[in-house]
């Protein structure tokens, strides 16, 4: 079972690598995990002063608030979303690399690919979303929110695992197609 929680791990890490310079440092203090700012239920640790950082607001009642988009457009992004949820699930890698930047922000595109085929051979995992919002839209990218549970399960055990959070999804637009270049996931 501890095997199946650290390989949980990796897979979350593989679905939220982002471009963040900073390690992350647990100094077993009260103020781990922490946002110095106020509203940490909203900032969820994202730097603001990265020039493309990505996020999600929510309003007085706790809902997402939905970015400005047009109607065509939102179908064609969310799309893309569900392509990019269904090719992780088929556990298909030369699928799932098509919904991947050739150029991705967040994470190298072949030790991603490394990884996730090692994954994929040692695990049965599920990511099921709900709440898919679009909640920043600009005409070359794009960020997709959305309450992600990931069920994992040892592909030679009855071990297995599920992981609940929250996630948004960085697209780009590569040869007029939306592609994922970074990915954030925040655990609950």
């Amino acid at each position: 079972m501890k095997k199946l929680i650290i390989a949980a791990g990796l897979i979350l890490a593989l679905a939220a690598c982002s471009n963040s310079e900073e390690p992350s440092v647990n100094g077993n203090t009260v103020e781990d995990g922490n946002s110095a700012n106020e509203n940490n239920a909203v900032d969820h640790g994202i730097d603001e002063e990265q020039e493309e950082s990505a996020g999600f607001t929510v309003d007085d009642e706790g809902n997402v608030i939905e970015a400005d988009v047009p109607e065509g457009k939102a179908s064609e992004l969310l799309a893309a979303y569900d392509e990019y949820i269904a090719a992780f699930n088929s556990e298909d890698i030369d699928r799932y690399m098509k919904t991947i930047a050739q150029e991705p922000d967040g994470f190298d595109r072949e030790e991603d690919q490394a990884a996730l085929s090692e994954a994929f051979e040692a695990y049965d995992t599920q990511y099921e979303t709900t709440d898919e919002t679009i909640v920043k839209y600009e005409e070359e990218r794009a960020e997709v929110f959305a309450t992600l549970s990931v069920n994992m399960k040892d592909a030679n055990s009855d071990d297995a695992v599920e992981q609940e959070g929250r996630q948004v999804v960085v697209f780009k637009k590569e040869d007029d197609e939306w592609k994922v270049t970074s990915v954030h996931f925040i655990g609950n």
